[in-house]
């Protein structure tokens, strides 16, 4: 059976029980940037989700020693082929089971708080964290665009760098990625560019994987495959500085 459903900004809770779906939010022919971009996409895309809500696979029983990848619909794989989404591609090159904790429309208030309840909850090894645009908030239990009382360059800069200092762990080893464009009024590779300087010298974070946006997946704004493989070589290249129990290939 195979429920075709827009499942747009549904909560992770919300997705629960949805068997399949065809489209999801922006990756539908009504809410996509391009209706030509979308109609013209080759790849089949499905969207299925386990017990917990997820567009991942169960969980294995064992997670000792998995990998958490935790972010926004960038992390989801809006518009992608499973297979394609940059969790399952680090998987692929690492040969180490990646668990998808990603959600549509998700803030980096809301990414923190689940890496620090996985962190409490499962002790794990290595979180993967790519965090979300500057300008949303979690606000009465709500991912929200923006908080219409707290907003602006220098507060949404202010509270990604709360966020990401609350991320801390003497257990575990966590690397920081960012989706291209979430710096605060900015959607270029160029703002990204410079968001990467502010933090690394005004603001003593010097472990953030910034990249640039190399295509598009088939809803024309979140990216494909070959974003993916590069950012997980650089996430991998950042794992190798500092894990020094083994080596992964690139």
């Amino acid at each position: 059976m195979t429920t075709h459903l827009n499942t747009r900004m549904l909560r992770v809770e919300n997705r629960i029980g949805i068997i399949k779906s065809k489209t999801s939010g922006s990756d539908s022919p009504a809410e996509c940037l391009s209706k030509d971009h979308f109609l013209n996409y080759a790849k089949d895309i499905s969207y299925t989700y386990n017990s917990r809500g997820f567009r991942d696979n169960e969980w294995p029983e064992d997670l000792s020693d998995v990998i958490w990848c935790v972010g926004d619909s960038f992390t989801v794989g809006l518009g992608q082929p499973f297979k394609e989404t940059w969790p399952q591609v680090l998987e692929s090159k690492l040969g180490k089971r990646c668990i998808n904790i990603g959600e549509d429309g998700c803030s980096n208030d809301r990414i923190q708080s689940r890496v620090n309840e996985i962190i409490k909850k499962y002790k794990p090894r290595l979180i993967v964290v790519m965090w979300s645009y500057m300008h949303r908030r979690f606000v009465n239990v709500e991912n929200v665009h923006s908080d219409k009382n707290d907003f602006g360059t220098s507060s949404d800069l202010k509270n990604f760098i709360k966020n990401y200092k609350l991320c801390a762990s003497e257990q575990t080893k966590i690397i920081h990625s960012i989706i291209p464009g979430a710096g605060p009024n900015s959607n270029t590779i160029e703002a990204d560019n410079v968001l990467s300087y502010v933090l690394q010298k005004n603001n003593n974070i010097h472990d953030l994987v910034v990249f640039p946006q190399l295509d598009y997946a088939r809803d024309n704004h979140h990216f494909d495959i070959k974003t993916s493989e590069l950012v997980t070589d650089l996430m991998i290249e950042k794992i190798n500085t500092i894990d020094n129990t083994s080596k992964y290939p690139i």
